[in-house]
C-alpha cells in the first residue's frame, strides 16, 4: 500500500489538556509519521503513512482523547509536503486555526493529589503539584499559544528535573506548562496581619491559626478567599463585618463527600458534580446542626470540595471537617487577586503565593433543578469553554446587563462567554470587565468585531462602555431590551425555534420605559410581548427593592383608605415616614411603574415578616422561598388574568391584598407557599394562553425567578400537563449572568 501525507487541523479544547503527548505516543504506535503543533487556538498535525494505519490513528484519536480535551472539529485535506521519518513535536505557531479554546482551569487529579503525600516522592507536601491532566489553565494564560512562556509560569524557570519531565514524552509531565516543584516553582508565605511571618511551613501554620478561630485570607488558583472554621460563629461575624456582608450566604469546602454528607442532603446526580474535575459549588439542602451564621434564613448551602493541592494539605494539617471558604472582596468589588490587596483586606492571617493570577475567576455555583444542571455562577472550570449555537456567521461582543455580568463574544456557531465579573456600579468592577473583555477576545482570535451589543438602559455602566468601544472600534452600537435577551439567551442554548418565554426577574428597562420583571415573551421571527404582571408603583424608586413594605403599601393603596394603611404599617415605618411613603404613591412623585416579580415576592417576604431588608440581591425571595418550604396546607388564593392592549395581565393586587387577609387565620408558611404558587400559576396561564394564540408548543422560563425550585416545578408541571414542552436553562446562569449570551444573538439577527 502508497503512503499518503494529510494536514489535520483539531479544534477543541485541545491545548493545556495533554494532546500532544497523546498524538505522539498515539502516532508512534500506529506507524504514522509527521508532525504536531500548536497553531493559534488549535493543534495542526501533518500525517504521514497509509490509509489505513492513519484511519486507525484518527479513530484512537476520537475515541481515546486526553479527559479533559474535547474535540469540536477535525478538518483533513491530502498535502504533498516533504517526506518525514519520524513523528515530532515542532514549536508552536502565534497564527493559525481559531476554532478552539484554551481549557477551564480544573482541580488537581488523583495521580498528583497521591504524590503530594508520598514521603517519597520529590513533590511531597508541595502545593503546586499539577500534571497535564489537571491544574490551572485559563487563569495562567497570557496570550496565545498555550506555551509556558506564554503563561504566568514563565516567570519561574524549570530546574533540570523538572525539565527531563516536561521534555519526556512518555512522562505524564510532557509539555505540562505549569510544572514545578519546590526547587523552581512558586512557593506560599504567611502573613501576620501585613508582617510577613518566618515560617517554614506556611500552610501548616495556616491550618494551626484556623483550628485556633482566627480568619485567613488564603490565595488559590483565580482568587482568594476568607476562611474560618464552620463552627466558630464569632470568626464567621468577624468576616461578615469585614466584608460588609451581614447575611449573603457563605459557602463552604468540605475536607470530603464524607464530611458533606453531615453537612447537607446529596443525591447522586450532586454528589458527581462536588467530584467532578470542575469543583463547583453545589447549592444542597442543608442539615440541622450547621450554624445560622452561614446561610442566614435559607435551607440550603453552597458547597465545594478541595480543588487544589493547597486545599488537600490545609485539610491534611487541620482537624476541621469543614472551612467557611467565601470569596474576599467587598459587595459588589471584583475578588482580591494581588498580594497587596489580599494584605489590605484586614484578615488576622492571610496566606499568599507567588505566581500572578492573570485571569481572576470566582468559584462556579451550580443547583439541581429535577436533576438538571443550573447554573448561578458559571466561572471556574466552566470558563472560556464555549457554548454551541447556531450559525449565525457572525462575530458580536457584548457586554451584560448591570448586575452578576459576563460578556459574551459570538463567533459564528460559539458563544464564550467570560468569567462571572459581577456589579458593574462599581468602577474596579467596570475596569475588571473591560480587561476581562480584551483579555477573552484575545483567546479566541475576535480581530474583527462587527457589532457590540447592550442593554437599553441608558444608565447602566455597561451600555456607557459599549458605546465607547463602538465608537473605538467603529461598529455598530446594538441596544437589547433586558427580557428579550433573557428569551434570546434560552432560545440559543435550548436550539428552541419558537417558543413563548416567561422572563421573570426583579428589574429590567422596559421598551415603553417602564421597569420589566415579570413577562410574557413570544419568540417567533422576533420579540414580542404578549403578557406581564399588572403594573405597581414603586414609591422611592430603589428604595422600594430595598425595604420591600415600601412596595406592599404601594399595592395595598388600591384596595384601602389611608387610616387602614397606617394600621397596616406602623410596625414597618414610622409615622411620619409612612405619610411620605403614601404621598409618593397618591402623587406619583418619585414612584416609578413596575412589573417586577421580584418586587411581589418581596412584597410577600416584607408582609409575612420574614425580611423587611434586602441586604443582597434576592435576599427576600430568597428567603421567602426558604420559609414557604415549610408550608404544608394549600390556601385558595385567586389568580385573576385580564387581557387589555392584546397583551394578558396578572393581577398581583389581589394576590398581595389576599395575603394581608389572611394573615390572621392561616399559618404564615402555608400563605407563602400558596402565594407563590399563585405567581407561578399566573405565570405559565399567561404563558399557556400566549402559546395556544400562536399555535406555539414550547414554554421556556429564564430570568432568576427560575432559581426558585417551587414556582419553575409549579410552570414546568402545569405546561408540561397541558401538553407544552417545557425548557430551561442548563448551559448558561437564568438570571444576569447569561442574559449576554442573548444580546450576542438579538446583535447577531439585527446585522442580517
Amino acid at each position: 500500500m502508497s503512503m499518503h501525507q494529510y494536514k489535520v487541523t483539531i479544534g477543541g479544547i485541545v491545548q493545556g489538556v495533554g494532546f500532544r503527548p497523546f498524538i505522539y505516543r498515539t502516532a508512534k504506535t500506529n506507524n504514522i509519521r509527521g508532525y504536531i503543533k500548536n497553531s493559534g487556538n488549535s493543534v495542526e498535525l501533518l500525517l504521514q503513512g497509509k490509509d489505513a494505519e492513519i484511519t486507525e490513528f484518527l479513530n484512537v484519536v476520537k475515541n481515546n482523547r486526553p479527559p479533559l480535551s474535547r474535540i469540536t472539529n477535525i478538518d483533513i485535506k491530502p498535502c504533498n509536503d516533504k517526506k518525514y521519518n519520524d513523528f515530532l513535536i515542532l514549536k508552536s505557531e502565534k497564527h493559525g486555526e481559531s476554532d478552539s479554546v484554551m481549557p477551564p482551569d480544573v482541580a488537581i487529579c488523583d495521580a498528583c493529589s497521591t504524590e503530594v503525600f508520598d514521603k517519597n516522592n520529590r513533590r511531597y507536601l508541595y502545593p503546586f503539584t499539577v500534571c497535564t491532566d489537571c491544574g490551572p489553565r485559563f487563569t495562567i494564560i497570557e496570550s496565545l499559544p498555550y506555551d509556558r512562556e506564554n503563561t504566568t509560569m514563565s516567570e519561574f524557570g524549570m530546574c533540570d528535573t523538572c525539565k527531563q519531565e516536561y521534555f519526556n514524552t512518555m512522562d505524564r509531565r510532557f509539555r505540562a506548562e505549569p510544572v514545578c516543584c519546590p526547587d523552581c516553582g512558586p512557593l506560599y508565605e504567611l502573613y501576620n496581619g501585613t508582617e510577613k511571618m518566618q515560617s517554614k511551613t506556611p500552610i501548616k501554620d495556616a491550618a494551626f491559626a484556623l483550628d485556633s478561630g482566627k480568619i485567613v485570607a488564603i490565595k488559590g488558583i483565580g482568587g482568594t478567599h476568607f476562611c474560618a472554621r464552620t463552627t466558630d460563629d464569632d470568626a464567621i461575624i468577624r468576616i461578615r463585618k469585614i466584608l460588609n456582608r451581614p447575611y449573603k450566604p457563605f459557602a463552604i469546602m468540605a475536607r470530603n463527600i464524607i464530611e458533606a454528607k453531615k453537612i447537607a442532603h446529596i443525591s447522586e446526580k450532586e454528589e458527581e458534580l462536588l467530584l467532578s474535575p470542575q469543583r463547583p459549588v453545589v447549592i444542597l439542602e442543608k442539615k440541622k446542626g450547621l450554624s445560622d451564621n452561614i446561610s442566614p434564613g435559607l435551607n440550603n448551602i453552597g458547597i465545594m470540595l478541595s480543588y487544589s493541592g493547597m486545599h488537600h494539605m490545609l485539610f491534611y494539617y487541620s482537624k476541621q471537617p469543614a472551612f467557611v471558604m467565601t470569596s474576599a472582596n467587598s459587595p459588589g468589588e471584583p475578588m482580591a487577586v494581588n498580594n497587596e490587596d489580599i494584605l489590605s483586606l484586614n484578615a488576622e492571617f492571610s496566606l499568599i503565593h507567588n505566581r500572578k493570577i492573570k485571569n481572576r475567576c470566582d468559584d462556579s455555583v451550580i443547583k439541581l433543578a429535577k436533576n438538571n444542571v443550573s447554573f448561578i455562577r458559571r466561572s471556574r472550570g466552566f470558563v472560556p469553554f464555549p457554548v454551541e449555537v447556531k450559525d449565525t456567521g457572525r462575530t458580536v461582543l457584548s457586554l451584560g446587563a448591570e448586575l452578576d455580568v459576563t460578556a459574551c463574544v459570538l463567533k459564528k456557531d460559539k458563544a464564550f462567554l467570560t468569567q462571572y465579573i459581577g456589579n458593574t456600579t462599581k468602577f474596579r468592577t467596570l475596569e475588571y470587565l473591560e480587561s476581562a473583555i480584551y483579555n477573552l477576545m484575545e483567546l479566541v482570535r475576535a480581530d474583527k468585531i462587527e457589532a457590540i451589543a447592550v442593554d437599553m438602559h441608558p444608565s447602566f455602566n455597561t451600555s456607557i462602555l459599549g458605546l465607547e468601544l463602538s465608537k473605538k472600534l467603529e461598529v455598530p452600537l446594538i441596544k437589547c431590551q433586558h427580557h428579550f435577551a433573557h428569551a434570546a439567551s434560552l432560545q440559543a442554548e435550548s436550539g428552541a425555534e419558537r417558543m413563548v418565554c416567561i422572563t421573570a426577574d426583579g428589574v429590567g428597562y422596559g421598551s415603553d420605559g417602564t421597569i420589566w420583571g415579570g413577562e410574557i415573551i413570544s419568540v417567533d421571527d422576533g420579540f414580542e410581548r404578549v403578557g406581564s404582571l399588572i403594573p405597581q408603583l414603586m414609591p422611592g424608586g430603589d428604595l422600594a427593592a430595598r425595604y420591600p413594605a415600601r412596595m406592599a403599601a404601594s399595592i395595598l393603596s388600591k384596595k384601602f383608605d389611608q387610616s387602614r394603611l397606617y394600621e397596616i404599617f406602623s410596625s414597618y415605618f414610622e409615622r411620619d415616614e409612612l405619610a411620605i411613603i403614601l404621598k409618593q404613591i397618591e402623587k406619583g412623585f418619585n414612584s416609578p411603574l413596575t412589573t417586577s416579580t421580584g418586587r411581589i415576592l418581596d412584597s410577600i417576604a416584607a408582609m409575612l415578616g420574614v425580611c423587611t431588608e434586602r441586604t443582597y440581591e434576592g435576599e427576600p425571595a430568597m428567603k421567602l422561598e426558604a420559609f414557604a418550604m415549610k408550608g404544608r396546607d394549600t390556601i385558595d388564593i385567586p389568580v385573576l388574568i385580564k387581557k387589555k392592549d392584546d397583551r394578558y395581565m396578572l393581577d398581583t393586587t389581589e394576590i398581595i391584598k389576599e395575603v394581608y387577609l389572611k394573615k390572621d387565620h392561616h399559618l404564615f408558611h402555608d400563605i407563602a407557599a400558596s402565594a407563590q404558587n399563585a405567581i407561578a400559576r399566573g405565570l405559565c396561564r399567561m404563558a399557556i394562553k400566549s402559546a395556544q394564540d400562536k399555535n406555539i408548543d414550547v414554554i421556556g422560563f429564564s430570568g432568576g425567578v427560575a432559581y426558585n425550585d417551587a414556582i419553575i416545578s409549579t410552570v414546568r408541571n402545569i405546561a408540561e400537563e397541558e401538553g407544552f414542552n417545557f425548557i430551561t436553562h442548563a448551559k448558561v446562569p437564568c438570571g444576569d449572568g447569561g442574559i449576554s449570551l442573548g444580546q450576542t444573538m438579538i446583535g447577531a439577527s439585527e446585522l442580517e
